[in-house]
């Protein structure tokens, strides 16, 4: 029998690598999102600056908009560049069919896609990365890139003290970053056909907004929960996984596993990801909340544009708080091509046709 999941653990996977300027060229797409924070537009400006021709640019555009995004940076940017600049809105309160709308914007003779998620939610980054997987027709080559913040609010002192309030208080809300959860987003082309068996099992990532892990959980009603901690690269920002998940503290025995892994790298997220899906999903429902980091969330991707028996889930946030409160600046650049999974689940989709 085959089990898909176990090719894709058997694969070779690409490696995310820090580069310094891409070379667009005509044919190429960027897909971007002016968000609020500086790092959104780094590849756009090193493009500009490079004299990039020939791009074409997809802007997602947030609704409810934020009076401090740059989407009209990035459309003066494309003017002033000679570039095509294609707007496509994306409401985070309605999110079904992105990926759809999408495939239809794409030029009949894209060459090559890039998607820079630095600026994107997590469940459009799902549902961009899953789409490409699952897509029937041949893909051009597809590269994600996303863009690291010099420094990542709030400060340790500030958590601390926030925390402590909080221990202090039960009513204080932590808020920093998003504050609340609009509603649980669960869109089709996300869903599992087999989420009605029991028991169901939540897969989680604990933010720095604890309302969207008690909210999954409380519109879930898991058996079980497995919470899996993210650990920021740089040593003088680990004190934020044992900050976060004091904040994230449930006690009950419906969380019964916890797990810590990168926050930067992909791969040992989706091997995460496959180790549990191994171990589980036999005889459980599985239901995944993407609310980790940007490059946990492309694992996310990866692994339900090969694994669809998983249900996932989206707590949209309420409100975000200021832009000050956020990232600031911009680092690295890293590139991570996909080709090699589009390429493996195109194998395996056309071996499951002949054995049929």
């Amino acid at each position: 029998m085959m089990r898909i999941d176990r090719d894709l653990r058997a694969a070779n996977w690409p490696e995310q690598k820090p580069i310094e300027s891409i070379e667009f060229q005509s044919g190429d797409v960027l897909l971007v999102c002016g968000g609020f924070e500086d790092r959104v537009m780094t590849v756009l400006d090193k493009a500009a600056s490079s004299k990039s021709c020939g791009l074409t640019v997809l802007n997602f555009e947030y609704a409810p908009t934020v009076e401090s995004n740059h989407f009209e940076q990035v459309s003066m940017i494309c003017e002033d560049a000679g570039w095509k600049h294609i707007r496509i809105g994306y409401d985070r309160c309605n999110p079904s069919g992105i990926f759809d709308n999408v495939a239809k914007q794409l030029p009949s003779d894209v060459r090559r896609l890039y998607i820079d998620i630095s600026g994107m939610s997590r469940l459009l980054i799902v549902q961009l990365i899953a789409g490409l997987i699952e897509h029937k027709n041949n893909m051009p080559t597809v590269s994600i890139l996303y863009t690291e913040a010099v420094t990542y609010p709030p400060t340790e002192a500030e958590a601390r003290e926030k925390l402590a309030s909080r221990t202090h208080d039960s009513s204080a809300i932590f808020s920093f970053i998003s504050i609340g959860v609009y509603d649980l987003a669960i869109v089709p082309e996300l869903s599992s056909s087999d989420i009605n068996r029991a028991p169901t099992r939540l897969i989680a990532f604990p933010s720095f907004n604890p309302a969207q892990l008690f909210s999954v959980k409380s519109i879930i009603q898991p058996a079980k929960t497995t919470l899996i901690h993210g650990v920021p690269a740089e040593p003088a920002l680990r004190w934020r996984t044992e900050v976060i998940s004091q904040l994230n503290l449930i006690n009950d025995d419906v969380v019964d596993q916890s797990l810590s892994i990168s926050t930067l790298d992909y791969s040992e997220c989706l091997s995460i990801l496959l180790e549990l899906y191994d171990e589980w999903s036999e005889f459980n429902s599985l239901v995944l909340s993407p609310t980790g980091s940007k490059m946990q969330t492309v694992a996310v991707g990866i692994f339900r544009g090969f694994v669809r028996d998983i249900q996932i889930v989206y707590p949209t946030p309420l409100r975000f708080t200021d832009p000050t409160d956020h990232t600031h600046g911009a680092k690295q650049v890293y590139e991570l091509k996909l080709d090699s999974f589009i390429s493996l689940r195109n194998d395996f989709s056309a071996a499951a046709l002949i054995t049929q």
